[in-house]
């Protein structure tokens, strides 16, 4: 069986998407077709029927993301790989939740040992009851095309490519699945607070504050921006329990800072099960998790096996609270 990925979209996440399938064409035992690029306006129906064994991966922007799915659903793809957001506005949610195929969001960090490392301590209950969870994901774009008052308008200065918002659809999504995949649920509210210093456009969002409530008591509070000054990638979640904190960063991808009373350790990866299946600390960045997401996709839609990875339907289920956010 060849399984030939089709990319809407040649911009650096249509190039990822296709170095992720090259790269599983190598190590894993699936037989990967060298990535085909779709035309824009090209029929997925007609691109569909050229080709026995087809996932369609969507890399093309925000905006024409949900439209994207949904005609890769009707044209009966055998799985389809989004990137993030699944959907720029509420009206698309209901849409979406009809989808049938296996689809795929491209949430890379909860794909990281890091954060399956950290559900798992939770689920075995090592770290008592989790009283928080807590963290930032800082970059610095917009402060640095602040300062140099250079760069051309791109898709995401259109609302109507982009949608309403910039960081906090970007890459606040990226916080939020984590956190929502550590609780195993989704928010019950989300109030937030943002500002748009620096902003290329009216509309972009650069930096974006976000107190989440959880059923059960759970609690989250986030710092995601575009506009701090220095950063480079910096995601970070901190999970505060009755027994046990636990910290991880995407910038030391193979360690777990543990704490418990005043002492604290390091926990290192061993093993080299995600991902490229790179050995610990030579890993591939965050391709790893477009490799990972794309690894257990293929197993779901092609070998019938149980998967794990972040499914079209639990990506609604956080992103419809964060669409109802009160901002403050």
């Amino acid at each position: 069986m060849t399984i030939t990925p089709l990319i809407l979209g040649k911009g650096r996440a249509g190039l990822a998407i296709a170095k992720a399938f090259a790269t599983l064409n190598l190590l894993s035992d699936f037989e990967i077709a060298p990535a085909v690029w779709l035309e824009r306006g090209a029929s997925l129906e007609k691109e569909k029927k050229k080709y026995s064994n087809v996932v369609l991966c969507i890399a093309n922007p925000h905006g024409l993301h949900s439209q994207a799915i949904i005609d890769g659903d009707l044209a009966r793809f055998d799985a389809i790989l989004c990137e993030k957001p699944a959907c720029v506005n509420l009206n698309e949610i209901q849409k979406l939740r009809e989808v049938k195929t296996p689809t795929a969001i491209l949430h890379g960090y909860r794909q990281t040992w890091g954060i399956q490392t950290i559900k798992n301590m939770i689920g075995k209950k090592l770290m008592g009851e989790i009283l928080a969870i807590e963290g930032r994901y800082w970059q610095s774009s917009a402060a640095e095309k602040s300062l140099l008052k250079v760069g051309s308008k791109t898709w995401k200065d259109d609302t109507s490519l982009s949608g309403e918002y910039d960081t906090f659809l970007d890459i606040a999504t990226h916080w939020v699945d984590s956190v929502s995949f550590l609780y195993g649920l989704k928010p019950r509210q989300i109030k937030g607070w943002k500002t748009y210093s620096n902003a290329e456009s009216p509309h972009r969002d650069t930096h974006v504050q976000l107190a989440l409530d959880f059923p059960q008591g759970g609690r989250a509070l986030g710092s995601i921006s575009k506009t701090y000054h220095g950063a480079t990638n910096q995601f970070e979640v901190n999970v505060i329990g009755s027994k046990m904190s636990a910290s991880w960063e995407f910038l030391r991808p193979d360690e777990i800072l543990v704490g418990e009373g005043r002492d604290r350790k390091i926990l290192t990866r061993k093993d080299s099960d995600f991902g490229s299946k790179q050995t610990p600390y030579h890993a591939m960045g965050w391709l790893e998790g477009y490799i990972e997401i794309a690894s257990q996709l293929l197993t779901e839609a092609f070998k019938k096996e149980k998967a794990n990875y972040p499914r079209l339907s639990e990506t609604l289920d956080f992103l419809e609270p964060m669409f109802k956010t009160t901002w403050n």
